[in-house]
């Protein structure tokens, strides 16, 4: 689980980092890939696009950090984005003739990287599990000391107790 909230850490320090780097700086941020904005509306889109989303998904994986199940989501959602954007860029290395620039070959190295990382961390976190407190359901305030409960299983007894406590009312004709 460690390794899963690490990921998203990063991941979280990135796409924020990136998201408000192309919002406060979309001319910049453009010419490290080449582009160059003409138009107010170009301008506009940069900073939508590259910012506004970057930022958003930085959010939902802040968000994601409170539980393991939303972890789950949250790796799964970068393992899918990463994964297209690398395979994206692939795809562009063969219609373009093979050409790359610096930019573009470390984001392609970092995507894959990430990728993979978000793999890993989603099957450890799918081996993990949390431990399960033994919970006294009814009152068992005993010093007998009680094996420890398991998911899905219910200790002997404890059936017999809730009928005890409440009971069932009577039937009507």
């Amino acid at each position: 689980m460690l390794l899963a909230r690490l990921i998203l850490v990063v991941q979280i320090l990135v796409f924020a980092g990136f998201g408000l780097a192309y919002w406060f700086r979309p001319y910049e941020m453009a010419n490290l890939s080449g582009m160059l904005l003409m138009e107010t509306t170009s301008v506009s889109n940069v900073r939508v696009y590259y910012g506004g989303l970057q930022i958003g998904l930085a959010l939902f994986l802040l968000w994601a950090l409170r539980g393991r199940e939303l972890m789950r989501a949250a790796l799964m959602m970068l393992l899918l984005v990463q994964s297209a954007l690398a395979l994206a860029r692939i795809g562009s290395l063969w219609l373009d003739d093979g050409t790359l620039q610096n930019f573009d070959i470390s984001s392609l190295a970092y995507k894959v990287a990430t990728a993979l990382l978000a793999g890993v961390a989603l099957v450890q976190l799918a081996r993990y599990q949390e431990p399960v407190a033994d919970t006294a359901l009814i009152g068992d305030l005993d010093d007998e000391v009680s094996e420890p409960l398991r998911r899905g299983g219910i200790r002997e007894g404890l059936v017999e107790r809730i009928d005890e406590a409440a009971p069932l009312p009577p039937e009507r004709p």
